[in-house]
């Protein structure tokens, strides 16, 4: 009886969705590079990498500066010691959005008060907003101290990983210390 009840929660979904991404990685990367192929040929990723990407590169620039790294941003990427870093418009973190959204859908099953829900709305977008630049900063790093061939490796694959491990500890903590049931 305990067992069913365990699956019926909504951190069990989280966590059994989390454990069915980590096995079809391979085919989620694949994915994310059709889609990205796909909105190449659309072109509407200019509007990203005109408004978004400079904007990403100066605030990756400060983080990597604070680390004490000579870093400089530019209009297309970050200059790291010497070494230039492109950032695209699929650097951004969108999967990741699209991941966080996805699991508002199975993280709010349940009646739980709107406040508690806008707070974990908003702790979902800082935290998947820092996880991104985390992401980001460790990709820079690795390709300047340890070479190019392992950042893309982390970038590709690991990276993902990072993110759902931060989804679990998101629903985790969400779950045990802010969403509150409504009356």
């Amino acid at each position: 009886m305990q067992e069913t009840r365990l699956i019926k929660t909504p951190f069990s979904r989280i966590i059994i969705l989390a454990a069915v991404l980590l096995m079809t990685l391979p085919f989620i990367a694949t994915f994310n590079e059709f889609l990205t192929n796909l909105f190449l040929k659309w072109e509407l990723y200019r509007v990203l990498e005109n408004w978004v990407v400079p904007y990403e590169a100066k605030l990756l620039a400060g983080i990597l500066n604070v680390l004490g790294l000579g870093t400089k941003a530019v209009a297309k990427g970050v200059w790291v010691e010497g070494a230039f870093l492109e950032i695209q418009w699929n650097c951004l973190g969108w999967q990741s959005a699209v991941l966080l959204l996805a699991s508002f859908l199975g993280g709010f099953q349940g009646k739980f008060s709107w406040t508690s829900r806008l707070e974990v709305v908003l702790i979902g977008f800082l935290g998947t907003f820092l996880v991104q630049f985390g992401r980001l900063s460790a990709v820079a790093i690795l390709a300047v101290k340890v070479g190019t061939g392992v950042a893309i490796f982390f970038h590709d694959y690991l990276a993902l990983i990072l993110v759902i491990l931060w989804f679990v500890v998101f629903w985790w903590f969400s779950y045990t210390f802010v969403l509150e049931e409504s009356s």
